[in-house]
C-alpha cells in the first residue's frame, strides 16, 4: 500500500475470516495533505487485497492492543499532530529492524511497496494482478515501474522456449 493508504486503515477494514483488507481511503499525515480521511489516489486504488494468515494474525494482535481512538485508526499515535505514525518514524523503525538483522538499511517503507510488486512479478504473478493489488491506475503504470524485471524475465522465457522445443525432439 501507499503510506497514506496504510495509515488510513481502520479496524473495520480487516476481514479476519477471509484474510482480506479493504483499501478505500487515505489519511492526511503531513501538512501538504488535508487533515483526516481522504480519497485514494485513483479509483483503481480502491481495492480489496488478500493477506496471508500470519500477517493477518499480526494485524489482529495489533488491533486488539491498540488504544481506542475516535477514527479506529490501526496506526494511531496520540502524540502525533496527525494522529498516526509518521512516514519518517516508520522509516526509522524499519532501519532499526534491518540493522538488528544485520542488513544494510537502504530501503524505505515505500521501497517495500516496490519490493512487494517485484517479488510477485518475479514469482510469475500476472501484471494485471500486480497492477490491481498495488492500485495502479492502469497496467501500463505497472509495466513502466517494473520494466527492469520484464527484461530479466524475458531471458528466462527464452530459456523456457528453447527447452520446450528441445524436449519435443527427445
Amino acid at each position: 500500500m501507499r503510506f497514506e493508504e496504510l495509515v488510513g486503515l481502520t479496524f473495520n477494514d480487516f476481514d479476519f475470516i477471509n484474510n482480506k483488507v479493504t483499501v478505500n481511503k487515505t489519511w492526511g499525515y503531513n501538512n501538504r495533505m488535508p487533515e483526516g480521511f481522504g480519497p485514494t489516489k485513483n479509483i483503481q486504488s480502491n481495492r480489496v487485497i488478500t493477506i496471508n494468515e500470519k500477517t493477518m494474525s499480526l494485524f489482529k494482535d495489533l488491533i486488539e492492543t491498540m488504544p481506542d481512538n475516535t477514527n479506529k485508526l490501526v496506526f494511531y499515535n496520540p502524540r502525533s499532530m496527525y494522529k498516526v505514525l509518521s512516514n519518517e518514524h516508520a522509516n526509522d523503525l524499519l532501519k532499526d529492524i534491518l540493522r538488528d538483522l544485520n542488513i544494510r538499511p537502504i530501503i524505505t517503507i515505500h521501497g517495500l511497496r516496490h519490493t512487494h510488486g517485484s517479488i510477485l512479478i518475479y514469482q510469475k504473478a500476472s501484471y494485471q494482478y500486480v497492477s490491481e493489488r498495488l492500485g495502479h491506475s492502469d497496467i501500463e503504470t505497472t509495466l513502466r515501474v517494473y520494466t527492469h524485471l520484464i527484461k530479466e524475465l524475458r531471458e528466462e522465457d527464452e530459456k523456457l522456449s528453447n527447452k520446450t522445443f528441445d524436449d519435443m525432439y527427445e
